[in-house]
């Protein structure tokens, strides 16, 4: 199965003026990666357009609290303006996102917890009736558990990659663009208006995304392409990367960020699952 990741600017706000606008751009970024079942959001620092000083924090802290299943978040997100509206925006409602169940009834189960102390044992809040035991040293965070019973219950440590089945994406930060592309061993496709029609190049284009173990398609900002923000960097596209243009005849002057990213994967599903 092919890992997904994205790859947004820190500029990516800089059209939205207030901070309901800002969120619900954000909620439809969530919302789309979620259905698409992308894995990481890379925030890259874009140097061709100067941000917001808060924007990248609102784009971060939106994007994981949207991700983080509903029983935790008053746990982990104290009241801050950055999530003033974040009760109004639609819920994502993925699979790790679990509703409260009898704790009777339950004998095995995957739940991402809080970890908390307790008369010196360590327990995570896994959304249940009580706290759970757990056995594992990481106390105050957000943790990813299987629970167990063998008499009574107790949660240990998993990993994403240790399940089947989509558990949400994580966020990170990346200081350059081309500091990203130059990380990883990438399947990369560049989205600009400036590339070629992906419709021209659709048996290549399908071939490489369907043999990618990691894929990473990478968005430029409101103001600026890729190209220019890599040139901003003193960097070029490389020519082994894929440079799609994914709105061919467009009937709009512009594709928003939102609207882009929602459209690319779109099309991207659909070679993965031809």
């Amino acid at each position: 199965m092919t890992n997904l990741s994205i790859a947004i600017p820190d500029s990516s706000l800089i059209e939205s003026q207030t901070i309901l606008d800002k969120s619900y751009k954000i909620s439809q970024i969530s919302r789309s990666c979620s259905i698409f079942c992308v894995g990481r959001i890379f925030i890259y620092h874009d140097k061709s357009a100067k941000a917001e000083k808060d924007d990248t924090k609102i784009l971060k802290i939106i994007l994981e609290y949207l991700d983080t299943p509903p029983y935790l978040r008053k746990k982990i997100y104290p009241k801050m303006w950055i999530l003033k509206h974040a009760g109004s925006l639609p819920p994502i409602k993925s699979p790790h996102h679990k509703t409260r169940v009898d704790i009777q009834s339950v004998k095995n189960d995957i739940r991402f917890g809080f970890v908390v102390k307790q008369n010196d044992m360590l327990y995570v809040d896994v959304g249940l009736e009580q706290l759970i035991s757990y056995k594992g040293n990481q106390l105050g965070k957000k943790v990813l558990v299987k629970i167990s019973n063998n008499g009574q219950l107790f949660a240990e440590d998993i990993e994403k990659n240790q399940i089947p089945g989509y558990w949400g994406y994580d966020v990170e930060y990346v200081d350059s663009l081309s500091e990203l592309l130059e990380s990883h061993k990438w399947e990369v496709l560049m989205t600009s208006v400036e590339g070629s029609q992906f419709t021209k190049h659709a048996p290549d284009m399908m071939k490489r995304i369907r043999i990618s173990k990691n894929l990473l398609i990478v968005f430029g900002g409101p103001r600026f392409g890729l190209l220019k923000i890599l040139e901003s960097e003193n960097k070029k596209i490389s020519p082994n990367h894929l440079l799609m243009n994914m709105f061919p005849s467009q009937g709009t002057q512009t594709v928003r960020l939102e609207e882009a990213i929602l459209g690319t994967l779109s099309i991207v599903n659909n070679y993965l699952h031809a």
